[in-house]
């Protein structure tokens, strides 16, 4: 009898235990994230992108940073065709912790990137429709869960200049 005493007297206390601490959550994957791209141009047929992403939803999220052409890339059409991307993409590593982050419900995090329209072979004086777009889909990762998915925003773009071919 006393064992079984001892053995509920040692339940208790360890059930008061666990109800006292506090619980952490794990942040999802699966929630609800926006994408906004200011566009504004600056000279030589560039133009600064401020890239924002935000938890719309109501619970904590981990998201990968927007980086360049691995989670952030662009695409140029002329009409509804896709011109040929010319300029540099980078080789990475898996992301890491250092490449992701948790957003709590309403939480943002923004970077800046400069585009070059002389990445595609654009002539003076056309438009162009520039697509931003943030692809998590394919993302290699070190064994780290985030948000996977695509979101992409439109703009229309014109050559102000031509282009060196020294760039």
């Amino acid at each position: 009898m006393r064992i079984s005493s001892l053995f509920l007297i040692a339940l208790v206390i360890l059930m008061v235990g666990c109800i006292g601490q506090e619980q952490t959550t794990t942040p999802s994957k699966f929630g609800e994230i926006d994408l906004k791209v200011e566009l504004h141009y600056d000279k030589n047929n560039q133009y600064l992108a401020r890239i924002e992403v935000t938890n719309i939803g109501n619970k904590t999220i981990r998201v990968a940073r927007p980086i360049y052409f691995i989670t952030v890339k662009y695409r140029l059409l002329k009409g509804n065709e896709e011109l040929e991307f010319m300029g540099r993409v980078p080789t990475y590593l898996p992301l890491g912790n250092e490449s992701v982050v948790d957003l709590k419900p309403g939480d943002s995090m923004s970077t800046e990137y400069r585009i070059d329209l002389c990445w595609w072979n654009v002539t003076k004086g056309e438009k162009y429709r520039l697509e931003v777009i943030y692809d998590t889909r394919g993302v290699a990762s070190k064994d780290i869960d985030f948000w996977r998915g695509i979101l992409k925003k439109e703009f229309e773009v014109e050559a102000k200049e031509s282009c060196q071919s020294s760039r």
